[in-house]
């Protein structure tokens, strides 16, 4: 099932149970979530994203799948980066050949160091992953400057990385195949952590069946098989 109708379903069913106020507008279009959750205000927003100090919300995409809304508070002061959780990004060639030998997607999750949202992301998701040794899941900062390779051996940054990939705001988690291509829409967001899960699980096996050279409509295997 694709990203958007999981998360619309998602919201339909908290707004029955009056768990998520006026998630049933948040459902009837994909983009509303990400277009409604600033007002000119930089930092964390209470739609789970938190855009770079230097970026007006609405020059955010709309195109790619924003989760739910985060139930986590704008109040909520960003953590320390768990450096163990998730390795950063150090050349983008290596990490996607290693991908494609566990015969998965590269994930890349973007982040910003003032993010309040990546922790549990970082933690929750994505450092299982990395644990289990089947998946090659990599971080870099939308914000940075240190040197990375890229895919076809060139040095970039973090902040020219993510332009490049489309990605605006944090927490962002890209699925790409050896040449840095997207094979499953990202996710956008910390949306909602009962149904994050899920959506993560698609897009891996939206991403493996696109690397398969199917159309990425085959249903979601989990993380755990």
């Amino acid at each position: 099932m694709p990203a958007v109708t999981l998360a619309a379903k998602a919201l339909a069913v908290l707004s029955m149970l009056g768990g998520v106020p006026g998630a049933a507008n948040a459902a009837s279009t994909p983009g509303d979530d990400l277009r409604s959750v600033t007002s000119g205000r930089e930092s964390a927003q209470p739609g789970g994203v938190t855009y770079p100090r230097a970026v007006s919300s609405s020059s955010a995409s709309t195109a790619s799948t924003a989760l739910p809304a985060s139930p986590l508070s704008r109040d909520v002061k960003a953590p320390a980066r768990e450096s163990a959780a998730v390795p950063l990004a150090t050349d983008f060639a290596a990490h996607a050949q290693r991908a494609k030998s566990l015969d998965v997607p590269l994930i890349v999750l973007v982040s910003l160091r003032d993010c309040v949202y990546c922790g549990p992301i970082r933690q929750r998701e994505l450092a299982p992953l990395v644990r289990s040794g089947k998946y090659e899941v990599r971080e870099i900062g939308m914000d940075s400057t240190a040197a990375v390779r890229d895919f076809d051996g060139s040095t970039t940054t973090g902040v020219a990385w993510a332009r490049a990939h489309g990605a605006k705001v944090s927490p962002t988690v890209l699925f790409l195949d050896t040449n840095g291509r997207p094979v499953a829409e990202p996710l956008i967001g910390a949306g909602l952590p009962d149904f994050y899960g899920a959506y993560l699980d698609n897009a891996i096996a939206r991403g493996r069946a696109r690397l398969h050279g199917g159309n990425g409509n085959s249903g979601a295997a989990t993380r755990r098989d």
